[in-house]
């Protein structure tokens, strides 16, 4: 019900743009109006998950999560307002906020998700455990779950060699951080944290030499 009560929100303003734009300005009122209601439409379904993405690809999160805040409010379906949550979520645990990821995705249905968004919300659970240092071997699992889902989502992979580190399965945690970009180049900030997880992992290992390199490639990815 309440998503119709959003599009029906959304509808009212869309047409209430072009008469009030009438009312007041008369000539040319109507079309400007529309105008507005355009360029809202366009902001609300193009250019705000856009943006919202970027600023967390550029490390913004706080920004981020209230972008995405935004998109699950104004969501009109189950299936956009679980997207942005699950989005707010990562948000949090990259801000290092796992109570209010923790909140973020125990309010989420899990019988309800399908297989990808399935994936994201192990990951981030992964992600929070990680975080707190309070269960690796768990993180693991969750992470090899998510990770058997989307096979091909490279970030999957990354917090998946996280966990393995945590357990000291340091060799393994290498292969896959290898093996991550294999698809291509990632994004600049994923590239970062691949390399710093790199540096950790040749530490564990005692090579100071590889650990030195993969630390100064991660600095250089994040200028």
């Amino acid at each position: 019900m309440r998503f119709v009560v959003r599009i029906f929100l959304i509808l009212v303003a869309l047409v209430a743009l072009p008469l009030l734009g009438a009312i007041v300005l008369r000539r040319g009122g109507g079309l400007a109006g529309a105008g507005l209601a355009l360029i809202g439409l366009l902001w609300i379904w193009l250019w705000l998950p856009r943006i919202a993405h970027s600023a967390f690809e550029e490390g913004k999160y706080t920004v981020a999560g209230r972008r995405y805040r935004w998109l699950e409010w104004l969501a009109p379906s189950s299936t956009r307002e679980r997207a942005a949550r699950l989005s707010r979520a990562g948000c949090a645990v990259a801000a290092g906020d796992v109570t209010t990821a923790d909140k973020l995705l125990a309010a989420i249905d899990t019988s309800s998700l399908a297989a990808a968004e399935r994936a994201v919300w192990l990951n981030n659970r992964a992600c929070a455990q990680l975080a707190t240092g309070s269960d690796p071997a768990g993180a693991l699992a969750l992470a090899d779950e998510a990770g058997s889902l989307r096979p091909d989502v490279p970030a999957l992979q990354h917090t998946r060699a996280m966990a393995l580190i945590a357990v000291g399965r340091t060799d393994d945690a290498i292969a896959i951080l290898d093996g991550m970009r294999t698809g291509g180049e990632l994004p600049p900030r994923l590239e970062a944290d691949r390399c710093r997880e790199l540096a950790r992992a040749w530490t564990a290992k005692g090579e100071t030499a590889y650990a030195e390199d993969y630390r100064i490639r991660a600095e250089a990815y994040l200028r």
